[in-house]
């Protein structure tokens, strides 16, 4: 019998930063429980091409939410995007080169929504909708 009060899954969002560096900020992802749910995450984010997509946000969003920035999961398609966009797939392969930024806002406001969209991507395969 699982205990229900244990988590399948657990993401920690790390930033490290490098002071001597042009872009210090980097971002990486760290995924703790069973390596067959993670490669099912992979799995499917590779599949169906899901990117997180980062923008700035309109006018009345910076006003209302205090936020500085829209994060968002979508589908890749074939046009071209005109956001920063990054793969879910090479953001859990831990891809190097990949989130490394310069501006201290944006990653704060980065390492929230990737949390929050990576716990939301994975309940939905947890729960065989993707």
């Amino acid at each position: 019998m699982e205990n229900k009060t244990t988590p399948l899954y657990k993401f920690k969002v790390i930033v490290k930063e490098d002071v001597a560096a042009e872009q210090p900020f980097h971002v990486h992802v760290d995924y703790y429980g069973k390596s067959d749910f993670f490669e099912r995450l992979v799995t499917i984010a590779k599949r169906d091409r899901v990117l997180l997509t980062g923008r700035p946000a309109p006018f009345t969003m910076k006003l209302l939410f205090r936020t500085k920035y829209l994060f968002y999961l979508e589908q890749q398609t074939n046009q071209k995007l005109k956001f920063l966009h990054w793969s879910l797939e090479d953001i859990l392969n831990k891809k190097e080169d990949l989130l490394f930024f310069s501006d201290r806002v944006f990653v704060i406001e980065f390492r929230e929504a990737l949390l929050t969209y990576l716990y939301q991507f994975a309940k939905e395969v947890e729960r065989g909708k993707l």
